[in-house]
């Protein structure tokens, strides 16, 4: 009896919604026949790959799509059917080799014979187009894997992705009877708007100024935090985060403020518009979860005033008391109504076919790309992206540890590596490197840790922590935005969106970054701010936990991603299709074990 053809149309599609999906370097089935028992295929690898072929003895993208024949091959005696069936059931993953070897090197597209056994074991016979042996398996025994489990591994991801939303929350009817000060200059009009809403509200230089005169210290003071719009971003985030960090400190140590709630306002903060008064954001969530009950966040609509800019004739702003007296650390105010944040899944797209093309006719640009999670992803965008152009970038460029090691695997897979050693942070430097060097894309991975509380931080701790951050972060924004690339992925940290204490600093540095992608999107510039959870001995910043930080962690609900678990968030958050998106492990039991999640 003859074999009859396969139909492909639709294979890869079809195998991604059953959970399957691969990559297009692993897509290399071209075409397959079958007959009682036994299937016939062609595979190739894919264009631009096929010159790799000769650094193995057997491409590992050629043996898979091979072994992709198998969702054909039925029981003797049964139709296997590649939509589902038996078909599905003979598909599965590879569990148990036996008898493997190899009889030819180098080929690039080859011809597969599978047959299955009475046992349900799989033989397999691969040539190449002229008919020479090339490799052979005597058994292969492959595992079903269930819909169950794969449910199963769809609720892990569920439960480590996630994003930002702003959701109404009740608000207290009455809040007038809380006295209010507005500190510093009102370019928001605060003192207006209170006194619009019906609250009485008075303004002073600084603190200092506050009940000078002997009388209580108010219950609320309002500080107003609006960067400058002008060229100097790291100026005007240096000047805000270390005005913002010497109110927080003074409100700690002066007895005389015990009783005043600290309050934070900001415009345009959230959504990216003022990116550099986003970074006093991510200090304060920090300071919050320090001192529960001393200070407050809030950002107002930006409907008639653009960051930097302050409230002339005829404009104003609105502030609703509500805002100052709900029990929320952080609100803000859209057409009048208080929104609090809260975190929500976020919603995954189509992994076979969202998200950007890495390999495109520029170098992916890693910052911070020889060492940690740099290194990591660098690994995980040639192995399953087939990137072949890599730009790695790290202040000690080759010198740093591991860079040369790296470098010579990455290129044993057919890849073209540059490393170069830049300061990103250093505008200038950035600069001229890419002049020498064409970009199709950029991950900005690079980052430092300087963790204490609030109370002991200095302007040069933060600024220690800022630059490789937020500076670095604004300049390969600038001088990559006339650019034509497809993606801009930062990594970013749950410690801004937490407020993780004894962080502030790097809380600070990671809200910029979450708040430049907005800015980018709003722009019409691709982006993605990627709010990492902690890594599990991943040797990047998270890689010198010990046994028994990872074991508090998971105690306390946020248990550490593996590596695997890590890469496959990475690509689910590029399809999600929004701006900022956490892929952070939350155990939930756990966390509703505890008592009251915080907000």
């Amino acid at each position: 009896m003859g074999a009859e053809p396969v139909d492909l149309d639709g294979f890869y599609e079809a195998r991604a919604v059953e959970g399957f999906a691969y990559g297009p370097v692993f897509q290399g089935l071209r075409a397959a026949w079958r007959r009682d028992g036994e299937v016939f295929a062609e595979v190739s690898l894919p264009d631009g790959i096929e010159g790799d072929a000769g650094a193995f003895g057997l491409h590992p993208a050629l043996l898979d799509a091979g072994l992709h024949a198998a969702w054909f091959v039925g029981s003797p005696g049964e139709a296997a059917d590649g939509a589902g069936g038996a078909g599905r059931q003979s598909g599965g993953v590879p569990f148990a080799w036996g008898g493997v070897s190899l009889r030819a090197s180098g080929a690039s597209s080859v011809r597969v014979r599978l047959v299955r056994g009475v046992d349900g074991v799989v033989s397999i016979a691969v040539a190449d187009v002229m008919g020479a042996p090339v490799a052979s398996v005597e058994s292969l025994a492959m595992r079903a894997l269930s819909a169950e489990a794969l449910d199963e591994a769809g609720a892990l991801t569920r439960d480590a992705l996630f994003r930002l939303d702003w959701t109404p929350v009740s608000t207290p009817s009455a809040g007038t009877s809380q006295t209010i000060a507005v500190v510093g200059q009102d370019s928001l009009g605060l003192v207006e708007a209170l006194r619009m809403a019906g609250a009485d509200a008075e303004l002073s230089l600084d603190t200092a100024a506050l009940a000078a005169d002997g009388s209580a210290v108010p219950d609320v003071v309002l500080i107003p935090v609006v960067g400058d719009s002008g060229a100097d971003m790291a100026g005007s985030v240096r000047a805000l985060t270390h005005r913002v960090l010497g109110l927080l400190q003074e409100r700690l140590v002066e007895e005389r403020f015990a009783g005043s709630r600290f309050v934070f306002v900001t415009r345009g903060a959230v959504g990216g518009r003022d990116v550099a008064a986003a970074a006093v954001r991510g200090l304060v969530r920090s300071a919050q979860s320090e001192n529960p009950g001393c200070f407050g966040l809030v950002d107002l609509d930006l409907e008639s005033v653009g960051s930097g800019e302050s409230v002339g004739s005829g404009e104003s702003v609105v502030l609703p008391l509500s805002a100052l007296g709900v029990d929320e650390p952080q609100v803000v105010v859209r057409g009048g109504e208080v929104l609090a944040g809260r975190l929500v899944r976020a919603v995954v797209g189509d992994r076979a076919a969202a998200g950007p093309v890495w390999d495109g006719a520029g170098s992916v640009l890693i910052t911070g790309g020889t060492g940690g999670l740099g290194a990591v992803v660098a690994r995980h965008l040639v192995a399953e992206h087939g990137v072949r152009r890599l730009l790695l970038v790290s202040r000690r460029g080759l010198g740093a540890d591991g860079a040369e090691e790296l470098v010579a695997q990455l290129e044993l897979q057919g890849t073209e590596v540059r490393v170069e050693a830049c300061d990103v942070a250093d505008r200038d430097a950035l600069a001229e490197l890419l002049t020498r060097h064409t970009v199709s894309a950029v991950v900005h991975a690079a980052g430092v840790l300087d963790d204490g509380v609030v109370g002991s931080l200095t302007p040069e701790r933060l600024d220690k922590v800022l630059r490789p951050k937020a500076d670095a972060a604004w300049h390969l924004h600038e001088l990559t935005r006339e650019q034509p690339l497809s993606a801009f992925v930062v990594f970013s940290s749950a410690a801004a969106l937490f407020g993780s204490a004894g962080q502030g600093n790097y809380a600070a540095g990671n809200a910029f970054l979450d708040a430049l992608v907005e800015r980018r999107r709003a722009e019409g510039l691709p982006g993605v701010s990627l709010a990492w959870g902690p890594w599990d001995q991943s040797g990047g910043m998270t890689g010198t936990l010990s046994a028994a930080d990872a074991e508090r962690m998971a105690r306390a609900g946020v248990p550490a991603l593996s590596v695997e678990l890590g890469l496959a968030l990475f690509d689910a958050a590029l399809s999600a299709g929004d701006a900022v998106v956490a892929p952070v492990r939350l155990d939930l039991p756990v966390l509703r074990g505890r008592g009251e999640v915080a907000p």
